[in-house]
């Protein structure tokens, strides 16, 4: 009789160790599955979500220009959204800033034909890059931030000679040189860009618009535009403006 009573004893704990592991195992197996949710991992594959990806057709993009009688070229627009979910038009940042860029190249307004070749003439190099109708100006702008050993390159990059003085601005200067970005500055107030409805390329004048706004910039990759004052109605300290740039 005891015999008999130990084995039924023992089928029960071993059911009961049985009922615990299964417990474990679904509990284990809830937490996976909520995490990979949280995640945004689909199970069974590797895909993960992008929250930035905005799903976008040629088709919604030409419903979106009727809606704003817009005619410039479909290929320059891309959708975005605000902060409710309305979805809305804006021209590409890549667009802008070719076509800011040929601009400098060119130190006019580029042709519609003339913008793939100009775009082609920039340095490749990383630093900070200066055009040719600014690095008078620039020039005098470090000066006058008591910056004085530096030279500009025949291919017109900014190289800093020696390190005599030390300051928080000439430190900045020195990181962008280093940096893994390249640098376009451009000293005239002005720039061109794509207007929103018609697409066509128009002049932007910045500094007139706005004679406290220090810089306009566009971005490409690893590529920075600062189009920045020329300060004719002396509306900013020389400080003010190249703390600006080196802001970026």
């Amino acid at each position: 009789m005891k015999k008999k009573n130990s084995i039924i004893i023992g089928l029960v704990i071993i059911v009961l160790i049985l009922f615990v592991a299964l417990i474990i195992l679904i509990t284990n197996k809830d937490n996976e599955s909520v995490n990979n949710i949280v995640n945004g991992i689909v199970l069974g594959t590797t895909n993960t979500i992008d929250e930035n990806t905005i799903v976008q057709s040629p088709e919604e993009i030409e419903s979106l220009k009727n809606t704003i009688s817009a005619t410039g070229n479909t290929d320059i627009y891309q959708v975005e959204e605000d902060n409710n979910g309305k979805r809305y038009l804006q021209i590409k940042q890549d667009v802008q800033f070719d076509v800011d860029l040929a601009s400098i190249i060119k130190n006019a307004k580029p042709e519609e034909t003339e913008i793939n070749d100009l775009i082609r003439k920039l340095p490749n190099d990383n630093g900070i890059w200066i055009s040719e109708q600014s690095r008078e100006a620039f020039s005098n702008l470090l000066k006058s931030n008591n910056i004085n050993n530096f030279n500009i390159s025949n291919e017109g990059y900014l190289q800093i000679n020696s390190v005599s003085e030390n300051s928080d601005l000439l430190n900045k200067l020195i990181n962008m040189i280093n940096s893994d970005k390249l640098y376009i500055i451009n000293m005239t107030g002005l720039a061109y860009q794509r207007d929103y409805i018609s697409g066509k390329i128009v002049e932007y004048p910045f500094e007139d618009m706005d004679p406290y706004q220090v810089i306009e910039p566009f971005q490409k990759d690893n590529k920075i535009i600062l189009e920045v004052t020329s300060n004719k109605m002396g509306k900013l300290s020389e400080n003010e403006i190249l703390d600006t740039i080196t802001s970026y």
